[in-house]
């Protein structure tokens, strides 16, 4: 869990951890996690923030990492096959269904559906023994 106010590095904090999760030591080489939830309070903020913002995923990797977005399909592709998919916290049942084996779960404080979307992510972690979500939460007064 990452804590803490306006700039101080959260998002690029969850960016980074999402790419240490799925990405190897050369570029088609496979990471610990091979599926990743991308959790939001609203799919908007997920794009434009953790995929697309200025300290999001895809301006944290390098070109030759670098994912594709599939905006049809609301998820990211890495070189080596990886995926993230993005997810709002407004839907909960969208998480029914889907398993991963790791997620980003940004600004959960600030949710109005936090306890249901927190218990149908809890579901979809089950691609292996180990996976675990990395929480970013903004403080506020």
């Amino acid at each position: 869990m990452i804590m803490g106010g306006r700039g101080a590095g959260k998002t690029r904090a969850g960016a980074e951890w999402v790419r240490s999760m799925v990405e190897g030591s050369l570029p088609l080489d496979k990471g610990e996690a091979c599926r990743v939830a991308l959790v939001g309070e609203t799919f908007d903020q997920v794009r434009d923030v953790m995929i697309f913002g200025d300290s999001g995923i895809l301006q944290c990797s390098p070109p030759d990492r670098r994912p594709v977005w599939k905006a049809s399909e609301r998820k990211l592709v890495w070189p080596n096959g990886a995926e993230a998919q993005a997810f709002s916290a407004h839907d909960p049942e969208g998480l029914r269904g889907p398993q991963f084996d790791a997620a980003w779960v940004d600004e959960l404080a600030k949710w109005k559906k936090a306890g249901e979307t927190w218990d149908m992510l809890q579901f979809a972690l089950r691609l292996c023994a180990g996976a675990f979500a990395g929480v970013c939460i903004g403080c506020r007064r």
